[in-house]
């Protein structure tokens, strides 16, 4: 029985061009949700200056352990499942280009939404008397003094949305997926000469190309199901070790490392999933995780501005002191992630047609 499970679990998991198996379709769903609950926590925290976390020490190795060094593997892991999809069975150019075109809904209009969503909801929300101290509405009150272009760049290019810098860049990979098809396709080798390449351009300062972003896309294709085959908690360990020398000896020596080190954790985070997560586990009898796990992409394209709404609301009950922060800080994706699940669902119950185009048809 063992054996069988075992075979069901890792069926075909030596090549990339594969069928998705139950298992694989339900750790991508799950890892996925973990991963934007750790962005959430990225985004979460307090800065030093007054009124927040200034002289509270705790608060910021805190808030560095967890986002900073644990949190810093999410975006690099939704990039490595992204790149690993859109790879999946892509064997000619026929499938690329329909992948290319289904991309521009599933991408680029949940993009346009989101990112005219941000100055939206700050503009409504200004006319409501009493509502400046939980914005951080600074940026947006001069935007429309601009120039036309400088407007159209500020919402669409650099976002006023900061946190859609990751499904911009995103995007212009998908725009290039026909050069990198094209070369990883050159020869039996052309894909890891790829990836090398790009890895090695990430020491380079290149504009309007997301090289780092675009390492961890290709990486998921050339290495996240072979990352199945690695069992030993070493990986684990020298994540753990490492990012706790970091937080303990920070320096600018670090950022040298950080694609090495970023890849131990998500190595750790792909392999702990398999040992805490048994062959025999159903997402669908668990209702309520389920559920959850469908609205990652909805959390993803509307947590800003309003999860900021949620922080600041529960420093006002919990207090302006280290532990107040502490706990705001530790508790506020969750209920966050809680209200947005809700409201997602009933979105999505009530206006299933504008809850699809909002999120790109997921």
């Amino acid at each position: 029985m063992k054996n069988k499970q075992n075979e069901y679990k890792n069926k075909t998991t030596d090549t990339n061009h594969i069928t998705m198996t139950p298992f694989l379709s339900q750790k991508i769903k799950l890892l996925s949700l973990i991963s934007i609950i750790l962005v959430l926590y990225i985004h979460s925290g307090f800065h030093d200056y007054p009124n927040e976390i200034q002289g509270m020490p705790f608060n910021f190795k805190l808030q560095d352990f967890i986002s900073g060094k644990i949190g810093r593997c999410a975006v690099p892991l939704f990039y490595a499942i992204s790149g690993y999809l859109f790879f999946l069975n892509l064997n000619n150019k026929n499938i690329l280009w329909a992948k290319i075109k289904k991309r521009i809904m599933t991408l680029v209009v949940p993009y346009i939404i989101a990112a005219l969503f941000f100055p939206c909801f700050y503009i409504i929300v200004s006319l409501i008397p009493s509502t400046a101290r939980f914005f951080n509405s600074e940026s947006i009150s001069t935007i429309f003094n601009l120039p036309v272009w400088n407007i159209f760049q500020s919402i669409f290019y650099d976002p006023l949305a900061f946190h859609l810098w990751f499904l911009r860049d995103l995007i212009i990979i998908v725009a290039l997926s026909p050069l990198l098809y094209y070369i990883k396709n050159s020869s039996k080798k052309g894909e890891k000469i790829l990836l090398i390449a790009i890895f090695l351009l990430n020491l380079c300062n290149i504009k309007y190309i997301p090289v780092y972003a675009m390492f961890w896309f290709l990486a998921g294709d050339v290495f996240l199901i072979k990352l199945e085959n690695i069992k030993n908690i070493r990986y684990y360990i020298a994540f753990l070790l490492i990012s706790t020398i970091e937080l303990i000896y920070p320096s600018p020596i670090w950022s040298y490392f950080q694609i090495p080190i970023i890849a131990l954790g998500v190595i750790s985070i792909w392999n702990i999933y398999n040992r805490l997560v048994t062959n025999s586990f159903i997402l669908k009898r668990h209702k309520w995780l389920y559920i959850a796990c469908q609205f990652t992409f909805f959390i993803y394209l509307f947590h800003e501005p309003t999860l900021n709404i949620i922080r600041k609301l529960l420093i006002i009950i919990l207090g302006h002191s280290s532990i107040g922060f502490a706990v705001n800080y530790l508790i506020s994706p969750w209920i966050f992630t809680l209200l947005f699940v809700i409201i997602g669902f009933y979105f999505k119950k009530n206006l299933p047609k504008l809850y699809s185009i909002c999120v790109g048809g997921r």
